[in-house]
């Protein structure tokens, strides 16, 4: 019976900074991840996307951030074409807190996604840039560790990139890990 009790002391004393975690509240969150492009022979970058947002409920938020990914250069034998690409995103969030320390979140809104093509050797006169607005759907997980920090895991469908008028673009999506710092 103490061992019973002991653990169950012991389990709501770790929960409590999470139930006392306020309902509304300014947040930031850092995000690591890979950036998964179809329909393109370019490599898929890694990305890292810093973003902040205001919890208005326990069930939804707004956030907005901007993500920067890695270049992916094409070689060729006379040159080389790369590609930088990044995004500004302004999003609604639903949250699904399903125990005091992990919550599932879906995200929806718009994404302005720019790529920028340059060239060396033979095609060194090569440049491109073309923004593109997007819908962006996501989903994920997140495991608050207290009231102040969480960790999350997120998929996110961002739509298709383009780097010109003519380019028919090539879809892309991302995983990412990161963090949440809650104020």
């Amino acid at each position: 019976m103490k061992k019973i009790l002991t653990t169950a002391l012991l389990c709501a004393a770790i929960t409590t900074p999470a139930l006392a975690q306020k309902e509304s509240h300014w947040y930031l969150a850092l995000d690591a991840g890979k950036l998964k492009m179809q329909n393109t022979n370019y490599a898929d970058p890694g990305s890292l996307t810093v973003s902040g947002g205001y919890r208005f409920s326990r069930n939804f938020a707004l956030e907005g951030g901007l993500t920067g990914y890695g270049d992916s250069t094409l070689v060729y034998s006379n040159g080389t074409t790369t590609a930088e690409q990044g995004d500004a995103r302004f999003l609604a969030v639903g949250i699904l807190p399903l125990s005091p320390s992990f919550e599932l979140f879906g995200k929806a809104g718009i994404g302005f996604h720019t790529a920028k093509v340059t060239g060396t050797g033979a095609y060194s006169n090569t440049y491109s840039k073309e923004t593109t607005a997007n819908g962006i759907i996501g989903f994920g997980g997140q495991f608050n560790i207290n009231q102040r920090f969480g960790l999350r895991l997120q998929y996110e469908n961002l739509g298709k990139a383009k780097s010109g008028p003519s380019d028919p673009g090539a879809d892309i999506s991302r995983v990412s890990i990161g963090g949440v710092l809650n104020f």
